[in-house]
């Protein structure tokens, strides 16, 4: 026993990895993020920061080269989700290092208190931006995006880099998307789709299905409102419908990831310095490359504004790292 409490001293895991039980997330949000692999947090984002963001846009969203076209179209020609056959999917990012006055509302997304207690909850304390967030919009008649993600690969085998676990109670999505409507989707209308209790499955999505073409009933199109945001895991298969409505769609792609797992290198050598010029330190956490929460990593506090610091490694232990390894870090 002796040993044992020793060996417990040594090792630094269980403080670094500890997120108390939070008071934000529910039971019942928890059971429903398990069941379905995804959740919708109603009025997320107030109007205001709707509104800045859909201005920020506005002034680049007319640039003819960031429509799809050709073979960048992501649909089968003909398909369920293919449209008007003409009309390509408009892609948007950048726009954390926008200048001041328009990159602000973008940035507040990485450390919303709406949505901090969830990223804990389901990546755990010292999150990550993974990808570069990206804009997605839908003029009328635009086709969609065949059916993507899962559990499986396509030859059958477990996808790990988008795994989804839950063990002791604790939910980890190894990939987890945060879809931010900034316009109102009505039902019918098409947009974001996913399917239910997907990232369960053990069986990779047929070719019929990620087209739309089978099992066309399974697919859910929640209404939507600006504002929303939808979290969801990449192990849950999910795409875009043809879009129907009368005015353009738009939707923020935020994806984050657990302290030690990466999917994205756009981090790497580092993100690009208009990106980080002016974040606060909390948002500077979330830029972090990937490393374990003990190796002196920043962490988000759960009000989405302060920054957690972690307890400094043992002198002693620092200055043999430097002598055996040359660096401050193994």
């Amino acid at each position: 026993r002796a040993i044992a409490r020793s060996r417990a001293r040594m090792c630094h895991d269980q403080i670094a990895l500890d997120v108390p039980p939070s008071s934000v997330v529910t039971a019942s949000d928890k059971f429903w993020f398990d069941t379905n692999g995804f959740l919708i947090l109603r009025n997320a984002f107030d109007k205001s920061a709707i509104r800045a963001m859909n201005a920020a846009i506005d002034a680049r969203i007319d640039d003819p080269t960031i429509e799809r076209k050709g073979n960048l179209r992501l649909t089968k020609r003909g398909g369920p989700l293919s449209g008007d056959g003409t009309t390509g999917r408009k892609d948007v990012a950048g726009f954390l290092g926008w200048p001041r006055g328009e990159r602000e509302a973008f940035r507040d997304v990485l450390t919303h208190e709406r949505l901090v207690p969830y990223l804990h909850e389901f990546c755990g304390r010292g999150y990550r931006l993974d990808h570069n967030p990206l804009c997605i919009a839908q003029d009328p008649g635009a086709e969609g995006f065949e059916f993507h993600g899962g559990s499986a690969t396509e030859d059958g085998r477990w996808n790990w880099p988008l795994a989804y676990a839950v063990e002791q109670g604790q939910i980890r999505c190894n990939l987890l998307a945060v879809a931010v409507p900034l316009t109102d989707v009505k039902e019918g209308e098409g947009g974001f789709v996913i399917v239910r209790g997907s990232h369960k499955s053990r069986f990779p999505a047929p070719a019929a299905v990620k087209r739309y073409e089978d099992g066309p009933e399974h697919g859910y199109a929640p209404a939507l409102n600006a504002g929303d945001a939808v979290l969801f895991s990449e192990a849950t298969t999910h795409g875009t419908l043809a879009w129907k409505g009368k005015s353009q769609r738009r939707t923020l792609i935020y994806r984050f990831s657990p302290a030690t797992n990466a999917y994205g290198r756009g981090y790497s050598p580092e993100w690009p310095e208009n990106w980080t010029d002016g974040m606060t330190p909390a948002q500077l956490a979330t830029l972090q490359p990937p490393y374990h929460p003990r190796l002196d990593r920043d962490a988000v506090a759960d009000d989405g504004i302060n920054v957690i610091k972690p307890a400094a490694r043992e002198t002693f232990k620092v200055e043999f790292d430097e002598k055996i390894f040359k660096s401050k870090y193994f």
